[in-house]
């Protein structure tokens, strides 16, 4: 991947994010502490959803690069009969003002795990399953609909959707469906206005969810599991859709490939983070593949040794340094890992972050992010256990933050980054009404 240019240590708003150094321990990194000014702070903790209202999993946030976020998540009203679950989204601006709640499905549909991504300016695309079907809607930076929903999907059952929004508000869908009984990945353009592109037929599929991103001249890089052997991953321009690159062809997967994940630099060159079922051990892999084609042969993220989990993240900053998250079971609980891979394809130490699930993770345009997870935590009283959700800095050199609990009621965490280095997180309380929530900082 190309350098883009020479990284420096900078101040933002005051706050100063340090150099660490990272000493080696039994094979693995042991983190240290990042030094943050006092004047660093979280916002207050606030309900999303409307009170009353039952939230669902997996909540959304897209953040565009003045700051202001919008949020999408599941709920439906408890006073209502039959508590129809509807997709809503809600804006809160970077000052800090929150936006009225806007529903996007119908009543009486069936929808399920909306995806949203915004372009720079805050206009955002949201992308969901709904009766077999994948549909999508825009939503303004005022928090306004635009346009009617439009069903992207060209034949069902259709699932999985993911989005990308190019910098002037281009979005591209893609998704499973099935047509005469076989499995294919399809693409869309859902435009500004609301009204769609062609569909775009990528190749054949095997049920796993696709991954998507783009890069700052809006060519998407899409990338899905094609007949359970193969990770493949086409590009797709305003003008062109490239050919399949097929990225495994020197692994050996005897359980087949998952959890596939896409990052993508300024200029193009992505990074492709997937899971493979391996011989006796799953692994965690990764594939960069340049703009100009070149593909590198995939790199082992973990360890021969671990038995992966399929939970991972990916977050790839503009230079394209990624950080990557995994997590492996070890005596039945799951414990979380990291590893940063350089634009240049050098993997860093691995970093044991003890125990977590679910991660989530975001960067800002030169690699400062944010780790989000829940953990599991047993008790000895009914009901034996709560689920707490946890952030973690981390700089773009590696080095780690201490571990801040968000909640000690929340699970399925997200997080979206602002340019500089300011995140916006989003979870479900895990006690009823499941109220998603969100802060920011830090």
């Amino acid at each position: 991947m190309a350098a883009q240019g020479t990284r420096h240590r900078r101040s933002v708003k005051g706050r100063v994010w340090a150099g660490v150094s990272l000493a080696a321990a039994a094979g693995l990194a042991v983190t240290a502490t990042l030094s943050m000014s006092a004047e660093a702070a979280w916002t207050s903790t606030w309900n999303v959803s409307a009170s009353g209202w039952i939230g669902s999993d997996s909540p959304q946030v897209a953040v565009d690069r003045q700051g202001d976020s919008l949020l999408a998540w599941t709920a439906c009203d408890q006073a209502t009969s039959g508590c129809y679950f509807r997709v809503q989204t809600r804006v809160k601006t970077a000052s800090g003002t929150t936006g009225a709640i806007r529903t996007l499905s119908p009543d009486g549909a069936a929808p399920n795990w909306p995806e949203v991504a915004s372009d720079d300016t805050g206009d955002s695309a949201v992308v969901w399953q709904q009766d077999g079907h994948v549909v999508g809607r825009r939503v303004a930076a005022s928090g306004a609909l635009v346009g009617p929903l439009q069903r992207l999907s060209t034949s069902g059952p259709a699932s999985n959707p993911v989005v990308a929004v190019t910098p002037g508000g281009t979005a591209m869908a893609a998704w499973t469906e099935i047509r005469d009984g076989s499995e294919y990945a399809v693409a869309r353009r859902l435009m500004i206005d609301g009204t769609l592109g062609a569909p775009i037929t990528l190749g054949s599929a095997h049920g796993e969810k696709a991954a998507i991103g783009v890069d700052r001249s809006g060519r998407f890089v899409v990338a899905w599991v094609r007949g359970g052997s193969e990770v493949v991953a086409r590009r797709i321009s305003s003008t062109t859709v490239g050919a399949t690159k097929v990225l495994t062809s020197s692994i050996a997967s005897y359980a087949g490939f998952g959890a596939v994940r896409v990052g993508v630099d300024r200029d193009g060159d992505a990074v492709i983070t997937y899971h493979s079922g391996g011989g006796d051990r799953a692994q965690q892999w990764a594939s960069r593949w340049s703009r100009t084609g070149t593909l590198s042969a995939p790199l082992r993220i973990s360890a021969s040794t671990d038995n992966v989990g399929f939970a991972h993240a990916l977050a790839t900053d503009l230079e394209g340094d990624s950080m990557i998250v995994w997590n492996r079971l070890n005596s039945g609980r799951s414990e979380l890992l990291g590893r940063r891979l350089s634009a240049a394809g050098t993997r860093g130490a691995v970093v044991a972050l003890g125990p977590g699930d679910r991660p989530d993770l975001a960067v800002d345009d030169d690699g400062d992010g944010m780790l989000v997870f829940h953990t599991v935590v047993p008790t000895s009283t009914i009901p034996y256990s709560y689920t707490k959700t946890t952030a973690r800095t981390f700089t773009r050199s590696g080095g780690w933050g201490t571990a801040k609990t968000l909640t000690s009621d929340g699970r399925v965490p997200q997080v979206g980054s602002r340019p500089t280095a300011r995140f916006t997180v989003i979870w479900q309380r895990e006690a009823s009404p499941y109220t998603i929530r969100s802060v920011t900082g830090p």
